[in-house]
């Protein structure tokens, strides 16, 4: 039996499923995580939807996201947790610290670096999203896919292709994406929420951001500072800050995109995007971090300055290694 056909009997199996994703969520986590939950509960499971972290404001509006909660309920237990798009048990932000000692955890992630933590760990890295994969459950599985699970994982998958602009937007993803469509996935509403109604204190934070933008001597590599004095100003936090380093990737000749982000004076989260075979996972794993081949992430402790000293000169020293090796062939 495949870990996918295992996966698939214990939710026909279980009575009760909580679903939840990795902290600090994003839009295939999130649409993910709602479009399994909602398939279930109309399959006749209870089930609860559950992050550690606030949603960024532009998922509030996905189908199911106002059931959304922050910890799981005193008291409240499920035969089965259903763990999506979350690299290891420490991301799941403590959301499975509770749990009875009968129940099973299940794994479905697309990271390679995946931990293989649950009882069940289906890891597939060629998906596009935790959007497809759900979707392959739910059809193998013979749940429903209705107008709200549709809208939900049709967010997921467009998200992380980036609208199917990067390599990850296979022939199988817009099949996938095709499909949902079909069973009524809300594009234009989907493209409103995540492109069309941004609020206008994001774009002052954006300006500071880009205010910032540096690029290394030869143009390769480009990075921008979203700072603990910047988010004050505005007014905002990180969670709305997930995309701007997308606009970093998309100046010419760019091969890592890079932004520091203050979550204190002593933290940052950083983030990381590449083009084509340049594996930013790399990156990433040297400070204990993950992702995908051109999308990834990490934690660091310590001053913005000293962190950034750090990380940029292992993304020039990985540049470096990578042309060696081209060359070699």
């Amino acid at each position: 039996m495949s870990d996918l056909e295992r996966v698939i009997e214990t939710l026909r199996a279980a009575p009760s499923v909580a679903v939840l994703a990795h902290v600090s969520p994003d839009t295939d986590s999130i649409g993910a995580t709602l479009g399994a939950a909602l398939a279930l509960r109309e399959a006749g499971k209870v089930t609860g939807v559950y992050n550690a972290d606030p949603l960024p404001p532009e998922l509030l509006s996905l189908p199911g996201a106002s059931d959304l909660r922050r910890e799981v309920q005193s008291g409240q237990t499920y035969a089965c947790y259903l763990v999506l798009d979350t690299s290891n048990l420490e991301r799941t932000g403590g959301l499975l610290s509770g749990r009875p000692a009968g129940a099973v955890v299940l794994n479905v992630d697309h990271h390679a670096s995946n931990s293989r933590f649950g009882d069940v760990n289906w890891v597939e890295p060629e998906a596009s999203s935790a959007g497809e994969m759900v979707y392959r459950i739910l059809r193998r599985g013979g749940f429903p896919i209705g107008k709200t699970v549709a809208t939900n994982l049709y967010a997921a998958i467009l998200a992380d292709t980036g609208s199917f602009q990067y390599g990850n937007a296979t022939p199988e993803s817009l099949r996938v994406a095709a499909d949902l469509v079909e069973c009524g996935a809300a594009v234009e509403d989907v493209a409103r929420w995540l492109f069309g109604s941004r609020d206008p204190r994001e774009w002052h934070l954006l300006s500071e951001a880009l205010a910032s933008l540096r690029l290394s001597r030869d143009g390769r590599v480009a990075w921008i500072e979203v700072t603990c004095a910047a988010q004050s100003r505005a007014g905002l936090g990180l969670e709305v800050s997930e995309d701007f380093v997308n606009y970093v990737r998309a100046i010419r000749g760019v091969e890592i995109a890079i932004a520091f982000k203050e979550v204190s004076p002593t933290t940052l989260k950083v983030s990381f995007r590449s083009r084509g075979g340049l594996d930013v996972t790399r990156l990433a794993g040297r400070f204990g971090g993950g992702g995908h081949r051109n999308a990834a992430g990490c934690t660091l402790s310590g001053e913005l300055a000293e962190a950034r000293t750090r990380v940029l000169e292992a993304a020039e020293a990985y540049l470096i290694s990578e042309w060696g090796m081209r060359n070699a062939d």
